[in-house]
């Protein structure tokens, strides 16, 4: 036997039998990109959904501010007068009694309103009414949410704090529980 019949081609062409489970390899490679391509497309995908719920709460806590803003505005001379009128917090209230000045044909006095907006305004974060109480499950306009407002002089602090679970691949649980919020200050004119 010659030497020469060991020795390969110098042009690096192989034989059958030196191929063998480089097909298998490259399968496993290829699966191997694909299965963290998607894992990342999945992340990506749920960080976005967070965001926009995030951005959701963000805006409901705001039309919220805004609205009561506009109900003090709208009743400025009786806020004005006494400036803790206005002022409440939601997670520590003693509810006013109902009033039906709104349907009232001389309309509502400036203390009827003050209660009317008070009540109406809370029922976006407790069941004021009592609608959970005819088998239909109440729901807070925002989890965990609650209204304060805060009165200096003509100057009314108006904030809106929410619950948020934020998914984080750092943590240990996995998720994380934070208090968002958010706060609009405003003044008055007399």
């Amino acid at each position: 036997m010659s030497i020469a019949h060991h020795l390969k081609p110098l042009g690096g062409t192989s034989t059958k039998k030196d191929q063998y489970g480089v097909g298998m390899l490259e399968v496993l490679i290829a699966i191997v990109l694909l299965t963290s391509t998607l894992l990342g497309a999945t992340a990506l995908q749920i960080t976005g959904l967070q965001t926009n719920r995030s951005a959701y709460y963000r805006s409901q806590a705001s039309q919220l501010a805004y609205d009561y803003a506009d109900r003090i505005r709208i009743n400025a001379s009786y806020a004005l007068n006494n400036s803790s009128n206005y002022e409440l917090n939601t997670s520590s209230m003693a509810m006013p009694s109902s009033t039906s000045c709104s349907t009232n044909s001389n309309g509502c006095s400036e203390a009827n309103l003050r209660v009317h907006d008070i009540r109406q305004w809370s029922e976006n974060f407790i069941d004021v009414t009592g609608v959970g109480n005819d088998n239909s499950a109440y729901q807070a306009l925002l989890p965990g949410g609650v209204g304060e407002v805060t009165a200096s002089g003509a100057t009314f602090t108006i904030t809106v704090s929410w619950d948020e679970v934020d998914w984080s691949v750092t943590s240990s649980s996995n998720k994380a529980s934070r208090t968002k919020q958010f706060s609009l200050d405003f003044t008055l004119a007399n």
